[in-house]
């Protein structure tokens, strides 16, 4: 087992054990955008993307494919997303994938296409957006306002209700 995948899988675990829904409180503070790579699959149009979308409400979904919480973390984006309007969701892993990897980028496309939503999901090689976010498991999910500003950051699967809230917050 790679170093990340058992990385991402602890994490996950940790995130698990912990009752899988905390609630981070670092909200307000602005989040410098980056460019990622879209994959060429079902909602998502390859090329790159600036996330989180400057001049829009986005949800942003940090996520592995190692990362058994992840499936009902997209779950709850699906449903919350089939609700809303004007409001860009993006997917966003950081694993490693190329030649000193078992994971392709094939590999992550076959798992959102199993699994995944209808939005746009890229990669972030060098996973400046974690960073950023200060992110501390996955899955991660934060709702970015659309002056640049998280108004709402979750690890672990999301609520529902809660996520939906926090849209409602930023497009306030």
């Amino acid at each position: 087992m790679r170093r990340r995948e058992l990385l991402a899988g602890l994490g996950a675990a940790a995130v698990v054990g912990a009752g899988g829904y905390v609630s981070l409180s670092s909200v307000g503070g602005d989040v410098a955008p980056v460019e990622v790579d879209l994959f060429d699959t079902a909602g998502s149009p390859g090329g790159e993307m600036t996330v989180p979308v400057p001049g829009k409400t986005t949800v942003v979904d940090l996520f592995a494919t190692t990362c058994p919480p992840c499936k009902p973390a997209l779950d709850t984006l699906d449903t919350v997303e089939s609700d809303v309007k004007d409001v860009q969701f993006v997917s966003v892993t950081g694993e490693y994938l190329g030649d000193a990897s078992d994971r392709t980028r094939g590999d992550v496309i076959e798992w959102w296409r199993t699994h995944g939503g209808r939005w746009p999901v890229g990669h972030d090689a060098e996973n400046v957006l974690s960073r950023r976010f200060d992110a501390t498991g996955l899955p991660f999910t934060a709702v970015v306002d659309a002056a640049g500003s998280v108004v709402w950051s979750h690890a672990g699967v999301p609520n529902a209700d809660r996520l939906s809230r926090a849209i409602d917050d930023a497009d306030a």
